[in-house]
């Protein structure tokens, strides 16, 4: 059963909002302890933590670019996946031609209710409990479908018939699954709370070792950076919601209605 995490039941906005704060109040914290330092002893002023400084830094630009890549990866194969599904299904659909009207009305009659299922699947977004009543339901379609097909086989001549059908019928069958596991496939949720650490500590040794006065329209700016490249990493994570959806993608799958029409 598909379940989702805390981190990942939070929307992308959210996420982003909350660490535009947390970025500005640790280097917000860093630059008041280090103040608080000099205060108590002037000779604190001359500590040196570039070196540290620099370090963290290229760690969180290595980390950010490590899961925008992961990300934007697992876009690319859901997108691909989702039209795979609506060239394997439509293939199907044409084959069923080849039968005698009396078993390609049955099975186009079932074909339409798959069809049906699949987008009623995308389309309950992050409801979990509708997507796996909708897998269940698509799953129990193309084993009926698939029944119907060796039952006719069984007493049909015309074996070429069946062997043309069966083999699109089993990959409709078998990258079912294969979606539904692309879909739970997402970055870990301690790569994501790393980085959020890692983020937060970047910024704390920012304004620890920022001595003087801080310039809060740079510090925002390098906030609203951090936020929006976080709000990016884990919007294109997720499919199913967000600005960066699978809407254009799983149209082809809607667009299979038409091949229904006569």
């Amino acid at each position: 059963m598909l379940e989702l995490s805390l981190l990942q039941m939070t929307t992308a906005l959210f996420i982003a909002i909350i660490i535009f704060i947390l970025v500005l109040l640790s280097y917000w914290a860093g630059n008041f302890l280090r103040m608080r330092a000099i205060k108590r002893d002037p000779e604190h002023a001359k500590t040196d933590i570039k070196a540290i400084n620099g370090m963290l830094i290229g760690l969180l630009g290595l980390l950010l670019a490590f899961t925008f890549s992961m990300s934007n990866s697992r876009y690319d194969d859901r997108r691909h996946l989702i039209v795979e599904v609506s060239n394997i299904i439509g293939t199907t659909i044409l084959r069923t031609d080849m039968y005698p009207d009396s078993i390609r009305n049955i099975l186009r009659s079932e074909l339409r209710n798959y069809v049906e299922s699949r987008i009623a699947f995308y389309d309950a977004r992050r409801d979990v409990e509708k997507t796996m009543s909708e897998f269940r339901k698509a799953q129990a379609l193309s084993a009926k479908i698939w029944r119907i097909v060796v039952d006719y086989s069984k007493k049909d001549d015309v074996t070429t018939r069946t062997a043309q059908l069966m083999p699109s019928i089993n990959e409709m069958i078998d990258i079912t699954s294969t979606r539904l596991a692309s879909s739970e496939a997402t970055i870990p949720d301690s790569i994501m709370y790393f980085l959020f650490i890692l983020c937060m500590c970047t910024s704390f040794l920012m304004g620890y070792d920022h001595g003087s006065k801080v310039e809060w329209t740079i510090v925002m700016g390098f906030a609203l950076a951090l936020a929006a490249t976080i709000f990016s990493i884990v919007d294109l994570d997720r499919p199913r919601s967000g600005l960066i959806n699978m809407d254009g993608p799983a149209q082809k799958i809607v667009e299979l209605r038409e091949m229904f029409e006569e």
